[in-house]
């Protein structure tokens, strides 16, 4: 209750002093905390704008208070060092709210974009920011879930709090997230680019743990071995028994070289699937994970 009447005595203020004093982070800041849960609030960046739930605690909050998209800078520095290699079409696998693949095109890095997120809220959320931002045309979105086979319904554990940590459960185990389960349909995403020219694309996927399985099912996409950018979490492969299929897949389409995206220097490592195995012992089989680039 106390939360609300904060919310309502600070609106008008917002609506007397204009976008100026909404847009500073003190004003983001006092109107996140202050907002009812389960609200929508409308975060404007420098380049593009996106509407955000106040239940999301981790991406919805950050790109709030900070007004900066979520991991866009990894994407940015992803690009530099790729260097002059063209690229038109970014594939974003768990695409969640769009703070990737959104300033990917407004900002004139890609050409298109085909967005790919599961959970039903943050696809509409999704879809919403894609209109908003005015680009429904460059961006094609699916709500749904990629894995090994077409044709299959996956559960889901949602997070309470995380909307970016919604994940894939494959047994009947208890849920882990604190929320809810639902059902997502799931196709391959051999499937989902069928006819689509991939030649100048780049891969983008966090799929918490499920990246084995969704390369599993993308033997003809990764033929001509595209950028592929994914996060690395053995904790995770290991909860879904991804981490074979992964490095399976990654062997089989030939990538060759792999970048460390946590470490400052990153530099080009020869790939090997011993070369995978021994970044997950380094990392653990708990929470700590990384981003890879595999060329």
């Amino acid at each position: 209750m106390l939360k609300s009447r904060i919310y309502s005595a600070i609106r008008p203020l917002v609506r007397r002093m204009g976008p100026h004093l909404f847009n500073t982070p003190l004003m983001a800041r006092l109107l996140w905390d202050s907002a009812p849960s389960q609200s929508l609030l409308l975060a404007s960046c420098p380049s593009e704008s996106f509407v955000v739930a106040t239940g999301d605690l981790v991406i919805g909050q950050a790109l709030y208070k900070q007004r900066v998209p979520f991991d866009f800078s990894k994407l940015q520095r992803v690009l530099s060092l790729l260097g002059e290699r063209r690229l038109t079409l970014l594939l974003d696998i768990g695409a969640n709210i769009g703070t990737i693949c959104i300033p990917a095109i407004t900002r004139g890095l890609f050409e298109k974009a085909i967005a790919i997120e599961p959970e039903p809220l943050n696809f509409s959320l999704l879809r919403t920011n894609v209109e908003l931002n005015r680009i429904a045309t460059r961006i094609t979105t699916h709500n749904l879930a990629l894995g090994e086979a077409d044709d299959q319904t996956l559960l889901f554990d949602l997070s309470a709090s995380n909307f970016g940590d919604h994940r894939v459960r494959l047994s009947q185990d208890k849920a882990d997230t604190g929320g809810e389960t639902i059902q997502v349909p799931s196709q391959t995403l051999d499937r989902i680019v069928e006819g689509t020219d991939l030649s100048s694309a780049l891969l983008w996927m966090d799929t918490q743990g499920f990246e084995g399985h969704v390369l599993a099912g993308a033997t003809r996409t990764l033929k001509s071995r595209p950028p592929l950018v994914i996060e690395f979490w053995p904790g995770a492969l290991a909860r879904t028994g991804g981490m074979d299929r992964l490095k399976a897949a990654l062997a089989q389409a030939g990538y060759a070289t792999f970048f460390d995206l946590e470490q400052p220097d990153a530099v080009a490592r020869p790939f090997t699937t011993r070369a995978i195995d021994e970044l997950a012992a380094e990392l653990g089989w708990e929470e700590r994970q990384t981003d890879l680039l595999l060329l």
